[in-house]
């Protein structure tokens, strides 16, 4: 298992809501905790952590703080773009 990856993943929500984010499989996210975050995907899940105000340690893995802790309980989607994640229920 790939320690940092876990933590990555765990750090933006867990399988579910990476998965979310990547518009990929959750049985995807769980193979890249076992053998690491393809470095596409990990470009794109450091744009959506900026986006979201959590910044996370990107070579230990560790959550280091959320800008906003209403938003860290709510799903973050990705429309297809990296420019275009949002959060379920969030209002613009």
């Amino acid at each position: 298992m790939d320690n940092v990856s876990n933590k990555i993943i765990d750090a933006l929500g867990g399988t579910t809501v990476v998965s979310r984010m990547t518009e990929t499989s959750p049985s995807t996210v769980h193979s890249w905790r076992k053998n690491g975050i393809p470095r596409s995907r990990l470009a794109h899940l450091r744009l959506a952590a900026d986006r979201e105000g959590l910044e996370i340690n990107w070579e230990t893995g560790t959550a280091l703080k959320h800008a906003n802790p209403d938003k860290a309980a709510r799903p973050m989607v990705s429309h297809g773009n990296a420019d275009e994640i949002s959060t379920v229920g969030a209002s613009s």
